[in-house]
């Protein structure tokens, strides 16, 4: 009897923690591989992240139907999905919200007219920084601090870049319009057009544990640890 009582008790421990590890996967935390440098510097292949879900809208579940759907500022890193691909998630970094005019004029960013700033970032703090100390770059790209009114990030893109332009578009109601950090790589919304506010899943906050395939060691079968990236923020 009490070997039928310890039993239970464990399969009951058993389900309510299955349920809720269920329950913060579906509406609170989730985690992500970035498989490609389009958030390059920001995110790097083989980063694995957590989003917050919870600031975006509830998912009923089984359904795509969301609930308490809000608008993501500009600036942050956000995980998606595209009607057409409902199981496939992106991420990028949102650059225009609902009504915004969007523009690149020579390969700078405007925002509701206001062109971004622009300053080459200074290659003895890309030594001391450690979160992009393993970031590879060729010779036709350069890392750039973008200045927007919501704060500064760090973008990569190809020294020719003063010679593109996009725009300009206005962002339709209840979408918005992302880009990715490596901006002369990213496939977004210059190509692919705006994406509507109930396909954003959660906000990117924290990268915690980042694996190098490049680099391998054990008879060249693992992934070197890029241990300076191991739970850092997303800014």
């Amino acid at each position: 009897m009490l070997h039928r009582k310890l039993w239970r008790d464990y399969f009951e421990n058993m389900l309510v923690a299955i349920i809720l590890a269920l329950f913060v996967r579906s509406f609170i935390w989730t985690g992500y591989r970035v498989p490609t440098s389009s958030m390059a510097p920001t995110l790097l292949p083989g980063d694995f992240i957590f989003a917050y879900r919870l600031p975006y809208g509830i998912r009923f579940p089984l359904t795509q139907t969301k609930w308490m759907v809000s608008t993501p500022r500009r600036g942050e890193v956000v995980v998606f999905t595209f009607p057409e691909q409902p199981n496939v998630n992106y991420v990028k970094r949102v650059i225009g919200l609902p009504g915004d005019r969007v523009e690149i004029i020579r390969g700078q960013l405007s925002v509701n007219g206001k062109i971004l700033e622009y300053k080459l970032y200074d290659s003895n703090e890309l030594k001391k920084n450690g979160k992009i100390s393993s970031l590879s770059i060729s010779e036709d790209f350069e890392l750039v601090d973008e200045v927007a009114s919501e704060g500064t990030r760090l973008i990569l893109r190809q020294k020719s870049a003063h010679a593109k332009s996009f725009g300009p578009l206005v962002i339709p109601p209840h979408e918005i319009f992302l880009m990715g950090d490596n901006r002369d790589v990213s496939d977004d919304s210059r190509y692919w057009g705006t994406v509507p506010l109930e396909r954003v899943e959660g906000k990117v906050q924290m990268i915690w544990l980042s694996l190098d395939w490049s680099k391998k060691w054990a008879d060249n079968r693992l992934p070197e640890v890029r241990r300076e990236r191991l739970f850092t923020g997303i800014q």
